[in-house]
């Protein structure tokens, strides 16, 4: 197996039951490194940090939330697409779809996002609109891991896409747009309610 053709498709290189443990890992090691980052989800692809530290039996009960949410409407619309449709192909489109913004994630906390975040925040609040007071060489990092973020997101979505064509069978470019589109709006609805 070639990693080429695994990043092309891991849903037509993996067996679903290997999916779909990398999945659950994923899922609980992303949940605790949220924890630790004192983060907390609002939305699939995002993250907010709450005034108040949470537990990790809150992150973890808000990103179960945050995976079944997609996995009901997910496989709902495949159903009515493909009676044929498995839940288990569905949940690991879901599991898997997120892996991406868990790697933006980790590099993030690694490279101490907070801080120069905080830096550039101080420096705008003083006045110092060209940013003068933060250092050049982490303004050119982060603007180099913002690029990158931005394609792990795009292929965050070509996951999507593609999990979804294995899981319904769908050979049509307009049902692909239909599940990005929807798997968008539930986002949005999502973010009113945390």
């Amino acid at each position: 197996m070639k990693v080429k053709q695994i990043l092309q498709n891991p849903f037509a290189e993996f067996t679903e039951w290997k999916l779909f443990i990398a999945g659950i890992i994923g899922f609980l090691l992303s949940s605790y490194i949220i924890y630790l980052s004192g983060q907390q989800f609002n939305g699939f692809m995002h993250f907010f940090k709450p005034e108040m530290a949470v537990s990790l039996w809150a992150v973890l009960r808000v990103h179960a939330y945050m995976v079944l949410a997609p996995f009901v409407l997910l496989y709902g619309i495949g159903v009515l697409l493909n009676r044929k449709t498995r839940i288990i192909d569905v949940m690991n489109v879901v599991l898997i779809m997120p892996f991406p913004l868990y790697l933006v994630l980790f590099v993030g906390k690694l490279l101490n996002q907070d801080k120069f975040t905080d830096q550039v925040l101080k420096a705008v609040q003083n006045g110092d609109r060209a940013l003068a007071g933060v250092d050049k060489a982490d303004m050119l990092l982060f603007g180099m891991f913002g690029v990158i973020s931005l394609l792990l997101l795009f292929y965050q979505f070509y996951l999507l896409v593609k999990g979804m064509k294995v899981a319904v069978n769908n050979k049509k470019v307009g049902v692909s747009i239909l599940f990005v589109a929807l798997y968008f709006i539930l986002d949005v609805c999502i973010q009113f309610n945390f």
